[in-house]
């Protein structure tokens, strides 16, 4: 069973519960604290999902490809965390966690945010998700399906309030290795290494104090060794937030489409993906009246849509975590 992958899926949903308020004040333009910072957050999610691609031990076997999968439900650890170290005189910070980005953290990141002149900010850092898994290969049928691990990092680079501005734009190179790519073996149009080249580009409405508007649009290039894996994406996601001392809401949507390159040649034709989501989340802070504590509440869910019937999934999480942070 995966479940170092579970870890991970449940953060790839749940990054933002986590997200140091500190950050999200200093994303708005607020200044952040000098010192030393340390957010850590666990709790537990509850996920439903019916993702043929998706590795777990109700799903292993289909009868055909033409099959539904079957639908599954679980428990999963939730945990993230963000150390930070920020100098007082240039307002420059260090930092190793577990941070968001455009598809969801992006693993482990180590990082440094720069502070430019005329406001703005540099984010740069490099990152690796030690966790993933995948089939070995997804199109068997009336036979268990085998994991194997998915090897993804890379590096990332953000500019926010350009030139003083709320506008904000990002891009990230990531490689990606499989470790048995049994698929790619049988067919050398689905093999599945190769770089994803993301860019995201957004701007920030400050609507009133501590609520703010995100409207974001995103565009990636799925450069993969196997021809019908690799794609064109195209997505947008309109977020909006309200930051209190003690309170922070995040609600998201985000509508996504993916052009793949050539013909899958199991089901003889181009597949293309459109995606829909909807996120949200609850922070309390200064929880049971202790201002180091806080509880988050969230829930998600996620629908993909595929010419491919095999490929559609839904995909449900909710959960609760508790955190520390100083």
């Amino acid at each position: 069973m995966p479940k170092y992958r579970w870890v991970l899926y449940g953060l790839l949903l749940c990054l933002t519960a986590s997200l140091p308020l500190s950050a999200v004040r200093a994303e708005e333009g607020r200044g952040p604290r000098a010192g030393w910072s340390f957010n850590l957050a666990a709790g537990a999610g509850y996920v439903v999902s019916n993702d043929q691609l998706q590795p777990n031990d109700g799903n292993e076997r289909v009868r055909d490809l033409d099959d539904n999968a079957n639908r599954f439900d679980r428990v999963i650890p939730l945990a993230s965390f963000d150390l930070r170290y920020t100098f007082a005189e240039s307002g420059r910070q260090l930092y190793l966690g577990t941070p968001l980005g455009p598809d969801g953290p992006p693993g482990l990141t180590l990082g440094t945010v720069l502070p430019l002149d005329g406001g703005g900010q540099l984010d740069l850092g490099v990152f690796v998700k030690p966790f993933g898994e995948v089939w070995e290969d997804p199109y068997l049928v009336d036979r268990d399906r085998n994991e194997t691990d998915k090897h993804t990092y890379g590096a990332k680079v953000d500019y926010a309030r350009i030139m003083g501005t709320g506008f904000a734009a990002g891009y990230t190179l990531s490689r990606i290795d499989i470790d048995d790519d049994d698929i790619g073996q049988r067919f050398d149009d689905l093999e599945r290494d190769g770089w994803i080249h993301a860019l995201q580009l957004g701007y920030v409405f400050q609507l009133t104090p501590g609520l703010t508007l995100l409207p974001q649009a995103g565009f990636t290039v799925g450069d993969l060794d196997g021809e019908a894996n690799s794609y064109l994406g195209y997505r947008f996601k309109l977020g909006l937030r309200h930051l209190t001392p003690k309170h922070f809401f995040n609600l998201s949507a985000e509508i996504g489409y993916q052009d793949y390159d050539d013909e899958h040649p199991i089901f003889f034709k181009d597949r293309e993906d459109v995606t829909y989501s909807l996120f949200g989340l609850y922070t309390h802070s200064h929880l049971f009246g202790h201002a180091p504590l806080f509880g988050t509440l969230l829930a998600g869910y996620r629908h993909r849509s595929v010419n491919i019937d095999f490929l559609e999934a839904d995909t449900v999480i909710s959960g609760v975590m508790l955190g520390y942070q100083f």
